[in-house]
């Protein structure tokens, strides 16, 4: 609670920060990263507030957008461990770079995947380049991607989202940068399979609702996990953003399926005799 008065003090939105709205659902995000870790991996009081600090960095600080909001940040989290945890180990705790995930096992189905502390460049970079190679033998085209240290960050970023249940992020840049390119990188280490529209001559809201039947059929239906990757360039019709913020605010498009059409997709399921039952 104390970081959340902080924050919302400190970085009030304004017209060029208009997105600077902090609410108690951000702290909820923050435990909701913690929980993934198990106790093998976070054995000291240490590794956890560092994991702690991470969390916070990637539920706020990646909002941010100047170098210094992101410093005030950082100094907002030091300023509170040295306050409650007079015995940590700052140094090592607000140790950069700051690579959290459970990619180290992507690549072997049946071994399970385990959020860690990934520590340096080095070792990330490693991981990712098996995954690239693994992906690169599985897609056409291939990916020539160069993981620089940014690269790294990103991907990591992107990949913790994907890996939430119901998780969207933003990605802001300039076009050609490879925000797409390590949307797919980061999509293949999750496991999910990227989803995307098509557009034609004509294309208009009624064939984005169909090309969103096809989205919610293959997750429903078939039970595969997808990413819904869509871009400036998609919106043909500002009615294509209802429908998006409606999907990252309910789960659901209003009205998308007839009723003739819902009673065949649980009859697929194989709901609809259990229902009568």
């Amino acid at each position: 609670m104390m970081l959340y008065a902080q924050i919302v003090k400190e970085l009030p939105p304004t017209p060029s920060k208009f997105h600077y709205i902090f609410n108690l659902r951000d702290l909820s995000r923050i435990y909701n990263g913690m929980c993934l870790t198990t106790p093998d991996k976070f054995q000291k009081p240490d590794q956890f507030l560092r994991l702690w600090r991470n969390e916070c960095m990637r539920v706020i600080s990646d909002r941010l957008i100047t170098t210094q909001d992101k410093t005030l940040i950082q100094d907002i989290l030091k300023s509170l461990l040295k306050e409650n945890f007079k015995d940590c180990d700052l140094e090592s705790i607000t140790r950069d770079p700051s690579l959290f995930g459970d990619f180290r096992m992507a690549l072997d189905e049946e071994e399970p995947r385990i959020y860690e502390d990934l520590q340096d460049y080095e070792a990330t970079k490693a991981l990712f380049q098996e995954i690239l190679e693994d992906y690169n033998e599985n897609n056409q085209p291939p990916m020539r991607l160069v993981l620089f240290d940014d690269a790294l960050e990103h991907l990591t970023r992107v990949h913790r989202v994907l890996r939430m249940d119901r998780g969207n992020s933003l990605l802001v840049g300039v076009g050609g940068s490879g925000k797409q390119s390590l949307c797919h990188l980061a999509s293949y280490t999750a496991g999910c399979t990227v989803f995307q529209i098509m557009l034609s001559r004509g294309y208009n809201e009624s064939s984005f609702r169909d090309d969103l039947k096809v989205l919610y059929n293959k997750l429903g239906m078939e039970n595969k996990q997808m990413v819904f990757l869509f871009t400036d360039q998609h919106v043909a019709e500002e009615g294509f953003l209802e429908l998006i913020n409606n999907m990252l605010t309910t789960g659901m498009v209003p009205a998308l399926y007839a009723d003739d059409e819902k009673e065949g997709i649980i009859g697929s399921c194989g709901v609809l005799d259990e229902l009568r039952l």
